[in-house]
């Protein structure tokens, strides 16, 4: 009979501990969410917002012209621009082919 008290008594303490790990989740996961959400809708807002693409499109244009008027080679300053400004597309499509890995 005492086994039967301490099976019970174990099983109490599991359903606690995971009544408080799924409060913890609870309480983490808008959070996470949110860190994730932010930098998506940024993303798309600079993709789909025309005022944010022009600027964008200004932005790098002065920076590659920038970079031909103090002596950069062309297809080197091509090259550094490429690499310096990320195609938010690409980064959205490698973020959802990720996820559809998982």
């Amino acid at each position: 009979m005492d086994e039967d008290i301490k099976v019970t008594v174990s099983e109490s303490e599991d359903i606690e501990e995971l009544r408080e790990l799924i409060q913890l989740i609870g309480e983490e996961i808008p959070g996470l969410l949110k860190k994730i959400i932010e930098p998506l809708k940024e993303l798309m807002d600079m993709t789909y917002n025309v005022e944010k693409a022009r600027e964008r499109a200004r932005a790098i244009a002065a920076f590659y012209k920038e970079l031909v008027d103090q002596g950069v080679p062309q297809e080197l300053a091509l090259k550094l621009v490429k690499d310096h400004f990320i195609n938010p597309m690409s980064v959205l499509k490698a973020i959802m082919g990720k996820r559809s890995e998982d």
